[in-house]
């Protein structure tokens, strides 16, 4: 009898580890909770998914840099994952041609980039997938950071395909060198006569004081943003022609049209003072086929005594490692005023038609969303943002946001060959590592820049005109751009026969659409 009780009691306390074990396998099993912690708000993180086979999981994002293919953040983020990260990089100019290409071939990732161009016929074309109630379950982060935004993008109308982007843009503004500006007793320029003068002192009076006619003004490529600041002083909000955006800077004209930031009233008066800069040889002389990396090196080696950029670039994140002088250049930030006192540069706004996709035939779109998730944590943007912590970096200060890079990774080149800074902007929270990473200058440059949108006739629902006319349209004013600049012929009838040529395009469709569309987003 007591050999019984004893085999009971063995019994009943096997059953009762199996229990214990069960409920503590289903409190930590992805499946069951969601995979994802709910404490917090955007600063919660994703927990890595823990299934038997990692899923595999590929994303596509544009950028500017030349990451390893096989570098220590993406192995660090596959780790944290429990997933097989990988990544499609391609170049920013590349974006749209590379996009186009894999839906053509049914190649594309389980998550990727979309700006609204093709963005409706992708959907009905059944490329993208519906991930509200994945969101809800596997998001935290993304659902605190975006939240009812979400709701508001016209292609989510009928569910939740796009994942705006959280992070809010920066402004374009000059940065110019102040160090320069006191080699040679000069102010910072107000106006553009002064800011003329100030770019013929720079090109030609020997600003390093080396002995040498080795520098220019300005830090120039083919897009129009470069000059961002010189077209703000006319009223006109420059966009860029680069192939991987639409963020359209569209005007009304006092008949109340709405059309395209190049038939602004002064938009000639712009490229004259452009064209005066070119033939004195102010700026980049390479400006029409330079890459962007050659062209901020140009700024990094001492060689351009400006940059029309995010002050976030010259005064903070290359700094001090990316500049070859010493002491490194110091910068401030020109409010350029034009003949009528007019000045601004392009606004700042969230975009309701750009953001990243899910893959309709993604085979793991649970572990994809959590992916999504992660970079979205404040944990999983600071690795890659700043990398792998003790390894790449470290905190000296981080309730200041003050950190400092290690060893090998104190070299800007190895941080980024190695995975730092290059992805951080996939699915970054709006409170970002480099949001709290800004030194003094920059915030305040950041805030300054951001004040002097200028006002424009944005419209968010996307125009059946512009899907099927866009690229021809954007083709034809990027040509007309590049051929103002250097033309020898008469600047305005170069310029008319370029807008009947685009009016021709698809334009004057356009701006009938646009109009109505605007008034109807505006009626009170």
């Amino acid at each position: 009898m007591k050999k019984v009780t004893r085999i009971l009691c063995l019994i009943l306390a096997l059953v009762l580890v199996f229990a214990v074990t069960a409920c503590k396998s289903a409190k930590d099993d992805p499946a069951v909770t969601g995979g994802a912690t709910t404490k917090g708000n955007s600063s919660a993180a994703t927990v890595a998914p823990t299934p038997s086979v990692p899923a595999d999981i590929s994303f596509m994002m544009a950028g500017d840099n030349t990451p390893g293919a096989d570098n220590i953040v993406l192995k660090e983020l596959s780790k944290r994952m429990n997933m097989n990260i990988s990544v499609i990089y391609v170049p920013t100019k590349d974006l749209s041609t590379k996009l186009s290409t894999m839906v053509a071939s049914s190649t594309l990732p389980d998550i990727f980039p979309v700006d609204g161009n093709n963005s409706f016929e992708y959907k009905e074309a059944g490329l993208f997938a519906e991930v509200g109630d994945l969101l809800k379950e596997h998001a935290p982060n993304i659902m605190s950071n975006l939240g009812e935004s979400l709701g508001k993008a016209p292609i989510n109308e009928d569910g939740t395909y796009l994942v705006l982007n959280a992070k809010l843009p920066y402004a374009r503004q000059i940065n110019l060198r102040t160090d320069w500006l006191k080699n040679l007793g000069l102010e910072m320029p107000t106006d553009l006569d002064s800011l003329y003068n100030v770019f013929y002192a720079f090109t030609y009076n020997d600003p390093d004081k080396d002995g040498k006619k080795d520098t220019f003004g300005l830090c120039a490529n083919s897009d129009p943003l470069s000059f961002a600041t010189i077209f703000g002083a006319f009223g006109i909000p420059a966009q860029s022609t680069a192939s991987s955006t639409v963020t359209a800077r569209n005007i009304q004209l006092e008949d109340g049209t709405i059309t395209t930031w190049a038939k602004h009233p002064k938009f000639l008066d712009a490229i004259e003072y452009i064209r005066k800069l070119n033939s004195k040889g102010l700026f980049e002389p390479d400006w029409a086929t330079i890459p962007t990396m050659d062209m901020f090196g140009k700024l990094w080696n001492g060689v351009a005594g400006a940059l029309e950029w995010e002050c976030v670039g010259p005064t903070n994140n290359w700094m001090p490692a990316r500049y070859t002088e010493k002491p490194v250049p110091t910068f401030d930030f020109p409010t350029i005023k034009g003949p009528d006192g007019t000045y601004g540069v392009p606004a700042s706004y969230f975009s309701s038609l750009e953001g990243y996709v899910f893959n309709a035939k993604c085979k793991d779109l649970v572990s994809a969303v959590k992916f999504a998730d992660y970079c979205m944590s404040v944990e999983g943007n600071e690795l890659l943002y700043l990398g792998i912590k003790g390894t790449m970096f470290n905190w000296t200060d981080e309730a200041n946001g003050k950190y400092e890079l290690l060893g090998e990774y104190k070299d800007s080149a190895t941080h980024r060959a190695s995975g730092g800074f290059v992805y951080w902007s996939f699915f970054a929270p709006t409170v970002n590592t480099e949001t709290r990473t800004f030194n003094k200058q920059t915030q305040e440059g950041v805030v300054k820049a951001r004040a002097m949108g200028l006002p424009e006739a944005t419209i968010r629902t996307p125009l059946k005109t512009r899907l099927q006319y866009g690229a021809d349209m954007d083709k034809i004013i990027k040509e007309m751009y590049a051929q103002l600049i250097v033309t020898k012929d008469d600047v305005k009838t170069v310029y008319a026969g370029f807008i009947k040529d685009w009016e021709k395009a698809g334009g004057t469709e356009w701006e009938k659409e646009a109009t109505e569309i605007y008034k109807k987003e505006n009626a009170k």
